[in-house]
């Protein structure tokens, strides 16, 4: 039987083989030097160091999440390398250079970039390059339309039209060997209106009630619109950068991406989340974790953020050591209407409109965080919530007309909520 290989890098650090058969089933096996290692850092929750080789049940999950759920970008990115759309293992020979967290997975013999073992480099884009990348990735997405060229070797999880790339002090660039993608910006398509400025301020909101965000910004490419994420998973010590490892919740639970809605798809909920962070070696993280969780959730939850799904909420993991990651997808439906069914269960009800401090209590006590302070918790993003968005509205200081019109429409549409006092 003839099998297929990839080095799986951590960081600039072989850990481990992915390999493929000939039948299509994924293992993925730990190098022996990496597992007796100094406090090494485990690829996945759901593939401990304790065991040398993992199976396809939860190899396959974990390697597809690296990609986009959308799929006419997922079958761009197949016609453009000639392989299968749902062949993970042969989209992540070609994309796998840089990924969500610290990983690099790289056909054999290629040499990784991270751990200074080459040079940085990039390639500077100008102004028209760029909004025509953006332009493409908004048809890549649409319609399956191969887009960004062969150099773009990135891959993102995620359904919305999103590219990665590196900011450098002289502008916007696509990375070349030793750079990781630093940024992800999502071009304004689709019709939700000015839905950048719905998701910065929500996100600006979250930052602005206590909760540990990703920063975001607002920006304009020519004549496309977008939204820039700086990537709380790269950091800069010196004079390169640090991949940091991380995964979603969907990936750490072994649930394929195409089930990362409890409602509807089946996928992880509040029950599952909360035997996973029960199930962390460290008292400190499983109790940091869980309430860190708990906000979250409650601020999705008080403003009606419909798509918070599992793959939406990750951990960041540093040897053994597990804690939330910032909050990132933050977007309340709020000026577009009422929506019907939360992502998650939540005190065993998915309408928002059957959901009310019961049930959010609910929720805690699944989790395992003490009811007093979940209700000072919740209490106080139902109390602030209205504030927080004013406050981010007022952050814009610099927009036009257009982006201060779509930024009030949403305060008055916030302040309207049926959990927002």
């Amino acid at each position: 039987m003839t099998t297929a290989e990839l080095d799986v890098y951590l960081d600039g650090v072989r850990c481990g083989v992915l390999r493929q058969s000939s039948g299509g089933n994924l293992t993925f096996d730990y190098e022996d030097a990496y597992r007796a290692g100094r406090q090494p850092t485990p690829l996945s929750l759901s593939m401990p160091l304790a065991i040398a080789t993992h199976a396809n049940r939860v190899v396959r999950p974990f390697f597809a999440g690296l990609l986009t759920d959308n799929p006419q970008a997922r079958a761009a990115l197949a016609r453009e390398y000639g392989v299968s759309l749902e062949n993970p293992f042969a989209l992540l020979s070609h994309v796998g250079a840089d990924v969500a967290g610290a990983l690099q997975i790289l056909p054999p013999g290629v040499s990784t970039t991270d751990g200074g073992g080459l040079p940085a480099s990039h390639t500077l884009l100008g102004p028209h390059e760029l909004e025509t990348l953006l332009l493409d990735t908004i048809a890549e997405y649409r319609e399956g339309m191969p887009g960004g060229g062969p150099s773009q070797r990135f891959s993102l999880a995620g359904a919305q039209p999103k590219v990665a790339l590196h900011r450098c002090p002289d502008g916007w660039a696509r990375p070349d060997t030793g750079t990781p993608t630093t940024h992800i910006i999502k071009p304004v398509a689709g019709e939700y209106r000015r839905l950048d400025v719905v998701e910065h301020l929500t996100m600006r909101a979250a930052g602005h009630l206590g909760l540990s965000v990703a920063q975001t910004s607002l920006s304009t490419f020519g004549e496309v619109r977008a939204f820039v994420t700086a990537r709380y998973d790269r950091r800069r010590v010196g004079d390169r950068w640090i991949r940091v490892h991380q995964e979603d919740l969907c990936q750490a639970l072994g649930f394929p991406p195409e089930k990362k809605y409890q409602h509807l798809d089946g996928g992880p909920g509040v029950g599952a989340v909360a035997r996973l962070f029960k199930s962390l070696p460290l008292r400190a993280d499983r109790e940091e974790t869980a309430r860190d969780f708990f906000r979250g959730l409650m601020f999705n939850t008080v403003l009606e953020c419909n798509d918070a799904h599992a793959k939406n909420y990750s951990l960041i993991l540093v040897q053994d050591r597990v804690r939330l990651a910032p909050l990132y997808d933050l977007v309340t439906y709020a000026p577009y209407g009422r929506p019907t069914y939360a992502a998650m269960q939540i005190g065993g009800e998915y309408e928002f409109a059957k959901i009310g401090e019961a049930q959010c209590l609910k929720a805690a006590k699944t989790l395992g965080v003490d009811q007093s302070w979940a209700r000072d918790q919740l209490d106080a993003l139902r109390r602030g919530a209205a504030g927080a968005f004013e406050a981010a509205r007022d952050d814009l200081v610099q927009a036009d007309s257009d982006t201060r019109e779509a930024a009030s429409l949403l305060v008055d549409a916030v302040a309207g909520l049926r959990l927002v006092r």
